[in-house]
């Protein structure tokens, strides 16, 4: 086959099958020890299959990863105690996702024991069912970071997890989450915007409404 037909790997492919150290080691075992993450993320793709009951991707919990420590969704954290920051940021997700009203159940719940309508529903119903929502997430998490510490302040964590991440929510209206005023499909009339701009409007909006500006 020509070179030039074939296709570059895709990154969560080489995130996948990686050298265990930085955020790439980070990220294997957040995979591992986070249950929201635990068979629910599409390792080789760069989409995760609705039917296959997967919700997130690789590439976008790495890009969480290095924003929860750096705030930037490029940095490959070189240098960081892969044990420590994994175990430090798995306690941390572990702690949102229990206490999150809209996660929980997807939490508790074993990949296989959850139906595809259930993911289904999850995705169109709650922002954190898309892995761009995890990047935000990453970006809220760096703003309680405490670097000295090398922890993520519980009492925050648990304000976090008290927001409405609900698709339909108003906090999220207007930046990351847009309303298709004729959709093909009337139960599934939003949509979630990945860019740029949108993700720091929504991390802006989300700051402003826990009051920490």
């Amino acid at each position: 086959m020509d070179m030039a037909q074939t296709k570059s790997l895709d990154k969560s492919l080489l995130l996948s099958f990686g050298e265990f150290e930085g955020r790439v080691g980070i990220t294997k075992n957040l995979i591992e020890r986070v249950k929201m993450f635990e068979n629910k993320t599409e390792r080789i793709k760069s989409s995760p299959s609705t039917k296959a009951k997967l919700i997130y991707t690789t590439n976008y919990i790495t890009k969480a990863i290095s924003c929860a420590f750096t705030n930037d969704p490029s940095n490959e954290l070189k240098g960081y105690a892969v044990e420590q920051s994994s175990e430090t940021l798995s306690s941390c997700f572990n702690h949102f996702f229990s206490e999150c009203s809209q996660t929980k159940h997807i939490f508790v719940t074993n990949a296989e024991d959850l139906t595809v309508d259930e993911i289904d529903r999850f995705k169109h119903e709650c922002i954190l069912g898309r892995s761009v929502v995890i990047e935000i997430l990453g970006r809220l998490l760096h703003c309680i970071y405490d670097q000295s510490r090398f922890n993520f302040k519980t009492e925050k964590v648990s304000q976090l997890a008290q927001l409405d991440w609900s698709t339909a929510g108003q906090l999220w209206n207007g930046n990351i989450v847009n309303i298709d005023p004729n959709p093909k499909n009337p139960a599934k009339r939003y949509k979630i915007s990945a860019g740029a701009s949108p993700v720091r409007m929504a991390v802006s909006v989300a700051k402003a409404s826990l009051g920490w500006m």
